[in-house]
């Protein structure tokens, strides 16, 4: 079995080294971090000039204490007893929405006659 040892060596009459000061230590208080809170403004739809299509449009206002980051919006439209009949996908423009800031959006549904009602969807972290 071998034992190593360290030792500092200084020269008779020298002092010892100082030590290095310490930082001062200081506290302060760090921000509230918040969130995004996302609320769906009025929408309103029109059918497109050729009768084709179904436009949803609409607004997401930020009413958190931070921003968002990107937000997707879903848009479904639904039958007068609430089942699905389509579902889209989009971004709001812009889409990451400051604090108490807001963004629009459009959104292009097949335009069928059993589509009564909307149910929109918006979500950002």
């Amino acid at each position: 079995m071998f034992v190593l040892l360290a030792a500092a060596c200084r020269k008779p009459g020298h002092p010892p080294a100082p030590e290095p000061a310490q930082p001062p230590i200081a506290e302060a208080p760090l921000a509230p971090t918040g969130s995004a809170q996302l609320q769906i403004g009025p929408i309103e739809s029109k059918p497109s000039a050729d009768g084709q299509d179904l436009y949803v449009e609409g607004t997401v206002r930020n009413v958190g204490t931070r921003a968002s980051r990107p937000v997707t919006v879903w848009v479904n439209g639904l039958d007068e007893s609430g089942l699905r009949l389509a579902r889209v996908e989009t971004v709001p423009t812009p889409p990451e929405i400051p604090a108490g800031g807001a963004a629009s959006f459009l959104a292009r549904l097949p335009n069928d006659r059993a589509i009564r009602t909307f149910d929109v969807e918006a979500i950002g972290k």
